[in-house]
């Protein structure tokens, strides 16, 4: 005689206390490039004034010559909006069980560093990457709210842009010293204020492709808190995840002083609520927060278009 253990299932060990959720932003990475202006409910105007005085001879006379030039463009924000909620009595019936508070009623979420970690931190990934391709015509939940710098920018007159050479990683040294060239022609743009925002996996390329050609400089790379620059030049280069995913390679060198993101209240996005409805008898959870993007100065922006 021994064991029967044919009508029982295989065993595999379950443990609420180990419950894993994926490690996502801490933070919104483009956001801290950015001019932060609050207080915008719907919109609000960037007001500009050009001026310049035409130099003259000087002599025993005055002759005004040189205008003073206003101008504006607007800020949208979208306004958006998170909602969840959970029934935490659903959870009764499986291993997650062994978490739970004692007694039937279940007025906090039990899993809840995990889960609102989660919704917040999947709340910044998406936010960053509407800051980049939002697009009002869009029918995508996390990019139809506001108009973001591809869609901007592409409706606007840039400084110039770089085109005629594909991306690829044996063209990539190419691409990146002509779009460098383009902004350092520019008399009025100091290149060590200038930052190339791109897809971190074209970082990653360009870094190999100098590799390859013995330049000894990608090395730097690996070192916290060590800036890459475009070879040759003081322009930084930022991986830029929120371009990650667009289908066209793009690259954007602008001065961060030139981007603007227009909200309600500044950190308003990493804000939320959680509580019990007694009517409803569930966990609810709620975020709101506006956001929309604006450059003051499109024709100081000059970018790469894949082509």
């Amino acid at each position: 005689m021994g064991y029967v253990v044919t009508a029982l299932p295989a065993y595999t060990k379950q443990d609420a206390k180990k419950l894993l959720n994926e490690q996502l932003f801490s933070e919104v990475p483009t956001l801290k490039y950015m001019q932060i202006r609050p207080g915008i409910k719907s919109s609000e105007t960037l007001d500009i004034v050009a001026t310049e005085g035409v130099w003259q001879a000087a002599a025993c006379s005055f002759s005004a010559s040189g205008d003073s030039t206003f101008s504006r463009r607007t800020i949208t924000v979208g306004k958006v909006m998170i909602n969840q909620k959970w029934c935490e009595s659903d959870l009764e019936p499986y291993f997650l069980q062994e978490e739970m508070k004692a007694g039937g009623s279940y007025d906090s979420l039990t899993f809840n560093e995990k889960i609102i970690g989660e919704t917040m931190g999947n709340a910044r990934k998406r936010l960053e990457t509407a800051i980049w391709q939002g697009d009002l015509q869009s029918t995508d939940a996390y990019l139809k709210h506001f108009d973001g710098i591809i869609d901007v920018c592409d409706a606007a007159t840039l400084g110039g842009t770089y085109s005629g050479t594909a991306w690829s990683q044996a063209n990539s040294r190419t691409v990146m010293t002509g779009l460098a060239a383009l902004v350092i022609a520019n008399n009025n743009i100091n290149q060590e204020d200038v930052k190339f925002f791109m897809k971190p996996a074209m970082v990653q390329q360009y870094i190999w492709k100098l590799m390859s050609d013995n330049l000894g400089f990608a090395g730097a790379y690996n070192q916290e808190g060590v800036k890459i620059h475009v070879e040759g030049t003081s322009i930084e280069i930022i991986p830029t995840p929120g371009l990650t995913g667009f289908a066209t390679d793009r690259i954007y060198a602008v001065e961060p002083n030139n981007l603007y993101f227009g909200t309600d209240m500044t950190g308003e996005w990493e804000d939320y609520k959680i509580w019990f409805s007694d009517d409803n008898q569930e966990l609810r959870f709620m975020s709101r927060f506006k956001a929309g993007f604006q450059t003051p100065f499109p024709s100081r922006i000059y970018d790469y278009r894949g082509v």
